[in-house]
């Protein structure tokens, strides 16, 4: 870096950094004080290696816990755990010898000091955990020893750049013996706290080469600013890099993760008024809401929705379908594991593979489930219909879940709906607000969609959601787009057409009716599209 400013002509630089960047910040500011102007550190790197880094965090995350126990006492004609914090946390702990530590580290966010919000789901899964019991033996840890450092694990999780910035920090410890030993001793320490599996093994244990960083103050200016409830690099590793290097320290509080340079974040002004005058910010300013933060809905049974990579889904049965019959799964057109169709496509046939996580009724993720896709377009309609591997009646033994019936007509204006998205892990409920002729998003065009009233708020991630009749739990649409911006008939910002002209709803969400589905299904539980009775569009 202090070559780019030789070739550029400085004689000093500003710079601001954030995440892996404020650890290039700090280093090179101990190294080259007096060719730094103004420098900004945003959700800042730990000062120290791996060991020392990793306790600290989870530390942090174990004091956060301590207020969720004591919230659990208070619910214990619900939850069953306790009506003391210690006694919850008694009976937690047994529960976690019993599944083992790292499946029931699941449970527990890293955020629940954060956002309250989470406690309920958090206790939903927990008693779920509870009630299912286990004859199993917990597994054993299994040693993680790598095998290789370099441009070979460019393909792993900042791979490469992770090596060079934090495994030449570790100056406690780059034996493997000696990183197991010290991770369970933070286990014992702090019981409940995740320890990232096998991470900080595997990452640095036989790194060969550099030496630890030489952090020290400096005189030039500096900010730092770190967020109070973030998980990726938690608040605490900012006040340990503000002790090593001092400067000023301004806490935002939220949970994200590198937004000081966002021009939505309320204090943002503070970075450029940093950068124009050396304005020093202290003390803490206001983030992005919860709300953007935490869960994007409210808490709800998600029993029958599957979890996609990046969409929601479900398992959907019609009528006539058998138990021994393989499994159906129902998600967006946009969804399609090989990306959306083109606008007047229509896929067909045993296609691209599909995988996802069978939810149980509180969003645990009790398994996988696998098929292949047999129907998808966004023609007319958004959906994606995939046959499992796996029977109705396989999913009901091995996960005790039931799908969604399928519904042969669709909602019609002022029926209670359920939106369920697992890949949100919400549920909002509402009306169906209006069934409008045509929507239109960009190339794509819908007939008949449904235009949700306002409490059901969806958002992104809630693509595929099932659309359920509030009363009869049958699937009457799928979830398909939103209006996020008032934008005219765009992408993300659909628009609805009718004899009268062209309308914008701002902040309505929109679900694609699927009635047409039943009268498809053929022998075998598969798409038929030759059926008298199908209407969905064909290739």
């Amino acid at each position: 870096m202090d070559r780019i400013r030789q070739l550029l002509g400085f004689r000093k630089i500003n710079f601001y950094g954030n995440s892996g960047g404020t650890a290039l910040g700090a280093v090179y500011r101990s190294m080259y004080d007096s060719r730094v102007d103004r420098m900004w550190l945003d959700s800042i790197m730990s000062p120290v290696g791996q060991n020392a880094a990793v306790t600290a965090e989870v530390a942090q995350y174990h004091a956060g816990y301590r207020r969720f126990f004591e919230w659990l006492a208070g619910k214990d004609s619900t939850y069953h755990f306790g009506n003391s914090p210690k006694k919850v946390e008694s009976a937690l702990k047994a529960l976690q010898t019993k599944v083992g530590r790292d499946k029931f580290a699941t449970f527990l966010d890293p955020n629940l000091e954060a956002i309250p919000d989470r406690w309920e789901r958090s206790a939903a899964k927990l008693l779920e955990l509870q009630n299912e019991g286990t004859d199993k033996a917990a597994p054993k840890q299994k040693d993680m020893k790598r095998k290789s450092f370099g441009f070979g694990e460019m393909g792993r999780n900042y791979g490469f750049t992770h090596d060079a910035f934090m495994c030449n920090a570790s100056a406690d410890g780059r034996a493997y013996s000696d990183l197991v030993r010290m991770r369970k001793e933070r286990q014992a320490k702090y019981p409940f706290s995740a320890d990232f599996n096998d991470q900080p093994i595997t990452y640095c244990a036989g790194w060969p080469a550099g030496k630890p960083w030489d952090l020290k103050p400096g005189k030039s200016k500096l900010q730092l600013s770190g967020h109070k409830f973030e998980t990726v690099t938690p608040y605490v590793w900012a006040k340990m890099m503000h002790k090593k290097i001092g400067g000023s320290l301004l806490t935002v509080t939220d949970a994200t993760h590198s937004t000081m340079k966002s021009k939505e974040l309320a204090c943002g002004s503070k970075l450029v008024d940093f950068f124009r005058d050396g304005t020093s910010a202290k003390g803490s300013c206001p983030g992005f809401p919860a709300e953007q933060t935490g869960p994007s809905g409210p808490a709800g049974n998600l029993a029958g929705t599957v979890k996609l990579p990046n969409c929601s889904a479900s398992l959907v049965r019609p009528r006539a379908a058998r138990d021994e019959d393989k499994a159906l799964l129902l998600t967006n057109g946009h969804c399609h594991p090989e990306g959306r169709p083109k606008p007047g496509e229509v896929i067909t046939g045993q296609g691209a593979p599909i995988e996802g996580s069978v939810l149980s009724p509180a969003g645990r993720e009790l398994g996988p489930v696998t098929g292949r896709v047999l129907y998808a377009t966004m023609t007319g309609t958004d959906i994606t219909l995939a046959q499992l591997d796996s029977t109705y009646a396989d999913i009901r033994q091995k996960y005790k879940i039931e799908a969604f019936p399928l519904a042969s007509t669709g909602p019609v204006a002022g029926q209670k709906i359920k939106v369920a998205s697992s890949f949100l892990e919400s549920v909002w409920s509402c009306r169906a607000e209006a069934v409008i002729p045509t929507l239109k998003e960009g190339d794509y065009t819908s007939t008949h969609a449904i235009r949700y009233a306002k409490e059901c708020d969806t958002q992104p991630g809630s693509s595929g959601s099932a659309v359920v009749d509030a009363e009869t739990r049958e699937l009457v649409a799928v979830n398909s787009t939103s209006n996020r911006d008032g934008k005219k008939c765009e992408l993300n910002n659909p628009c609805e057409i009718d004899e009268t002209g062209t309308t914008v709803h701002q902040g309505r969400g929109y679900a694609t009716q699927t009635a047409a589905i039943a009268a498809c299904i053929g022998s075998g539980n598969t798409i038929d599209l030759k059926r008298q009775e199908c209407t969905l569009p064909k290739p």
